[in-house]
C-alpha cells in the first residue's frame, strides 16, 4: 500500500527535482575538461567538506558503532561513488538523448526491487501503470528516435551498459537505505558523502594520477556546483524523503528531472522548447496520479 503523502512531501520532491535537475549542464561542462573519475571524486569531496562541518554544527557527530559505519560505507559505494563514475563515464560514449532514456529506467528497476525486498511497497497494477506512463513521458520528451539509436556494438554499447549499471546502483541504494534504516538525515548524509569521497579520491588518484593538470577554471566551477547542489543538498533531501515516503515515491523524481532540465535550459540558455515538453509532463503527472491511486473502500458500519 502506498504511504499517504502530504503537501510537504510533494514540496520536498520538487526540491529534489530542482537539485538533481541542475546537474546536467554542469556535468556537460565538467566532462569536456576533466576525467570522469575526478569529477566523481571532487564533487563528493566538496559535498563532504560542506556537510561534515554542517552536521557538527547541527549537533550531529559522526561517531557511530562499526555496524553503522559499515552501513554508511556500503551506501556510499552503491549510491554515490559507483553510479557517479559509471554514469559520468558512460555519457562520454552516447548521445544525451540515449543517456536520458536509459536514466528513465531507474524507477522501473526500483519498483521491481521494492516489490521483492520491501513488504510495504508491493507492485500493484496502478503502480506498474503509473511508472510505465512516466517512462512513456521520458520517451516523448527525448523523442522516440532515441529508442532506435541505442548502440548494439562498439563503444556505444559499453557506454550504455555503464549507464544502466549506474541506474541499477541507484535503485539498489534506494532499497538498501530503506531496509537498513536511516539515521538522522544530516548525520547519514555527511557520513555517506565522507565515505564516498574517500573512495572516490583513492580511485581517481590510482586511475588518473595526472587528471587535474591544466584543468580550466570553468570546469572547477562546474564541479563545485555539482558538489554543492546535486550532491550535498540533494542527498540531504533524498534521505529525508526516503525516511518519510520510501523509495518508490522518490523514484518519480527521475521522471520529473529531465522535464525540469529541458525547461531550465529553455529559460536560461534559450534552448528550443517544443510541444513534447508539455506532453511529457502531462504523462509523468498522470503516471504519478495513477500510481498513487487506491481503491476506495467503504468503511464498515459500526455494530
Amino acid at each position: 500500500m502506498a504511504n499517504k503523502s502530504h503537501p510537504l512531501d510533494w514540496l520536498i520532491l520538487a526540491s529534489l527535482v530542482v537539485a538533481w535537475g541542475s546537474s546536467f549542464a554542469m556535468t556537460k561542462i565538467a566532462v569536456t575538461h576533466l576525467d570522469a573519475a575526478w569529477i566523481m571524486a571532487l564533487r563528493l569531496a566538496i559535498a563532504a567538506a560542506v556537510l561534515v562541518p554542517y552536521a557538527y554544527a547541527a549537533g550531529q557527530t559522526l561517531h557511530a558503532p562499526p555496524r553503522i559505519w559499515a552501513k554508511f560505507t556500503s551506501l556510499a559505494f552503491v549510491g554515490h561513488a559507483a553510479p557517479f563514475f559509471l554514469i559520468t563515464w558512460g555519457t562520454g560514449f552516447v548521445t544525451s538523448g540515449v543517456s536520458g532514456l536509459l536514466m528513465g529506467a531507474i524507477p522501473l528497476f526500483l519498483v521491481v526491487l521494492a516489490h521483492f525486498f520491501l513488504p510495504d511497497e508491493p507492485l500493484t497494477l496502478p503502480k506498474a501503470a503509473g511508472f510505465l506512463l512516466g517512462f512513456a513521458g521520458i520517451i516523448v520528451l527525448i523523442g522516440p528516435k532515441a529508442v532506435f539509436t541505442l548502440g548494439l556494438s562498439g563503444e556505444e554499447v559499453i557506454g550504455e551498459a555503464a549507464i544502466l549499471a549506474g541506474c541499477i546502483c541507484y535503485a539498489v541504494h534506494g532499497i538498501a537505505a530503506k531496509r537498513l534504516g536511516i539515521e538522522h538525515p544530516v548525520k547519514q548524509t555527511a557520513a555517506v558523502c565522507l565515505a564516498a569521497a574517500l573512495m572516490g579520491l583513492a580511485f581517481a588518484s590510482l586511475a588518473s594520477p595526472g587528471g587535474l593538470a591544466g584543468t580550466p577554471s570553468i570546469a572547477l566551477w562546474a564541479v563545485l556546483g555539482l558538489g554543492l547542489l546535486p550532491t550535498a543538498i540533494a542527498t540531504l533531501i533524498m534521505y529525508r524523503l526516503l525516511s518519510r515516503m520510501g523509495p518508490s515515491f522518490v523514484a518519480f523524481s527521475n521522471y520529473l528531472v529531465p522535464v525540469y532540465a529541458v525547461v531550465l535550459g529553455a529559460l536560461l540558455l534559450g534552448e528550443p522548447l517544443s510541444w513534447n515538453v508539455g506532453a511529457a509532463l502531462a504523462l509523468v503527472l498522470a503516471g504519478i496520479a495513477v500510481s498513487r491511486w487506491q481503491p476506495y473502500s467503504k468503511p464498515e458500519a459500526a455494530p
